[in-house]
C-alpha cells in the first residue's frame, strides 16, 4: 500500500517501500524497535540505538526483555499472543536499563491470522507519569 502511494511521486525503481520506511523511521525522535514473534529484535531505529546507549549490531538476535536488563518476557507481553488480527495493543508497561525508565507500547501485527512481529513505541517517562 505505501509503495504505490509513492510511486507516482518516486518512481518503481527509485526506492523501495522497505527503504522508505527505514528512512522515515531513523528520523524521527521516537524510539522504534521491531521484535520477531520470538521476541528477537530484528531492527531498530537510531533514535533507539542513542536512547538506550546500543548498536544495532550488538542487539539484533538479542531477546527483547534482555536489553532492559529483564530474564524473562512481561507478563503482558503481545508476544503471548501468537493468533488473532491487526490491532493496536492496549497495554503500556514501565521497562527500565541502565540509561532510564521508559514507556513501551507495543503493536502487535498479524498476517494471516498469525503474528509476524511486534512494533514496540518506546519513550522516557516523563516526571508526571
Amino acid at each position: 500500500m505505501l509503495y504505490r502511494n509513492v510511486h507516482p511521486i518516486m518512481g518503481v525503481n527509485e526506492i523501495s517501500a522497505e527503504s522508505l520506511l527505514n528512512l522515515i523511521l531513523d528520523k524521527v525522535d521516537d524510539m522504534i524497535i521491531i521484535n520477531d514473534r520470538d521476541r528477537a529484535i530484528i531492527w531498530m531505529n537510531r533514535a533507539a540505538q542513542r536512547g538506550l546507549c546500543v548498536d544495532i549490531e550488538n542487539v539484533v538476535g538479542m531477546k527483547c526483555y534482555k536489553l532492559f536488563g529483564a530474564t524473562c518476557c512481561c507478563d503482558n507481553c503481545v508476544a503471548n499472543h501468537t493468533l488473532g488480527g491487526p490491532h493496536r495493543c492496549g497495554c503500556k508497561f514501565k521497562c527500565t536499563n541502565k540509561t532510564g525508565e521508559f514507556i513501551c507500547e507495543p503493536v502487535p501485527y498479524y498476517k494471516d491470522g498469525k503474528l509476524k512481529v511486534v512494533v514496540q513505541h518506546i519513550r522516557p517517562i516523563n516526571k508526571n507519569e
